[in-house]
């Protein structure tokens, strides 16, 4: 899909030097750039270890951010895990959870429009991935009693979305 602009923008190594900065920076993160200029990265959460990568995507122009979080579901459960990511999606606010329909692959995804720019900020990569770590240590535990677990939806959202105030 190709967008008709009045300026075109190419601006993805710089977009992608912005990137691999970033998460070179934090040694949260282990990272590595690919041929295909996407940068690959992992990090270890409260939960799971989480592999991910940006993608510069110039016929949008768009950054595409994926994380996957090594959790899937079954055929079986396949219905019930769309359940708890649309409840669990409801409360998010940037980036989302999906689920691969070849694998099963529960994944947490955002897509940062860069129409009619060529620059981008250090600080939104570091939200991009700062909600992909907050969404792996609030949301894994929730897909485990769903998924392992034999928890309904429902239970298994509760269990996630409840927050308490203060501690005890």
């Amino acid at each position: 899909m190709d967008l008709y602009l009045d300026e075109e923008v190419e601006a993805g190594d710089e977009i992608m030097d912005v990137v691999e900065a970033v998460l070179q920076d934090d040694d949260r993160f282990e990272c590595e750039r690919a041929q295909d200029g996407d940068m690959q990265f992992s990090f270890k959460g409260q939960w799971c270890e989480a592999v991910g990568y940006f993608s510069w995507r110039e016929e949008l122009p768009a950054m595409l951010f994926t994380v996957s979080y090594n959790i899937t579901a079954e055929d079986e459960r396949r219905g019930d895990a769309a359940q708890l990511i649309a409840m669990i999606n409801e409360n998010l606010w940037l980036g989302h959870f999906d689920l691969w329909a070849d694998d099963g692959s529960i994944v947490f995804r955002h897509a940062l429009p860069m129409i009619g720019r060529s620059e981008i900020a250090p600080g939104e990569i570091q939200s991009l991935l700062a909600a992909a770590m907050d969404a792996a240590d609030r949301f894994w535990p929730a897909f485990d009693f769903l998924l392992k677990g034999g928890q309904t939806p429902e239970e298994a959202a509760f269990a996630a979305l409840f927050e308490t105030a203060g501690e005890a």
